[in-house]
């Protein structure tokens, strides 16, 4: 008598769209852990503020306001196009999933370069005191998310060209326009903070 049973899977979907399925909720759970690590920069940066009488340290000027906020609005205005595309294709609408995401890869890009330009003559290296550690550690932790995401959003639109997604098989799309919108939002309190607070505290 044979003991073990099967099941044909033959007719299941190759694919599914569902806050049920496992994808989505993965990316919600990476969402929490990395909120949860950038909460903590957060309240290193103003952990650190009450060991010093003044903060930025005496002698270090804290960074412009300029260049950071034209680097916040550029990557701000990347969610836009991101939003297109992810919406267009609930509907079944690709074109924009084609070029959407080459909008949002190319304003991105943007965004990095000018953090380079504004760190390459910032006046404080990452060691140069605790203030600059964790400016640097804030700074070069989100370049890196924004880095992740140009290289996962290109994956994605490689085959968005060669037409893999359509309006029922399109989770990667929409957990990846999730990424997306969590890197773009995590840098308005970063902003706040390495800017405006060093700024303000200073005064």
């Amino acid at each position: 008598m044979n003991r073990f049973s099967a099941i044909d899977a033959s007719k299941l979907p190759s694919y599914a769209f569902s806050h049920c399925v496992p994808i989505w909720w993965g990316i919600i759970g990476l969402i929490v852990v990395e909120a949860t690590v950038f909460a903590s920069l957060v309240i290193s940066f103003f952990y650190l503020q009450t060991n010093f009488p003044t903060w930025p340290p005496d002698g270090t000027q804290p960074p412009e306001l300029l260049k950071p906020t034209l680097a916040t609005l550029v990557l701000l205005a990347s969610a836009i196009p991101m939003y297109w595309a992810d919406s267009s294709i609930k509907e079944g609408k690709t074109f924009p999933l084609k070029v959407g995401p080459l909008i949002s890869i190319a304003l991105a890009l943007a965004f990095l370069i000018m953090k380079v330009i504004e760190y390459r003559d910032i006046g404080f290296r990452w060691d140069t005191h605790a203030y600059g550690s964790v400016v640097w550690a804030i700074v070069g932790f989100h370049s890196a998310h924004v880095l992740a995401l140009i290289l996962k959003t290109s994956v994605v639109t490689t085959l968005a060209w060669q037409n893999y997604f359509n309006s029922k098989r399109r989770i990667g799309v929409t957990v990846n326009g999730l990424y997306w919108y969590f890197v773009v939002i995590i840098w308005i309190p970063l902003y706040m903070t390495i800017y405006w607070a060093s700024h303000l505290l200073q005064s």
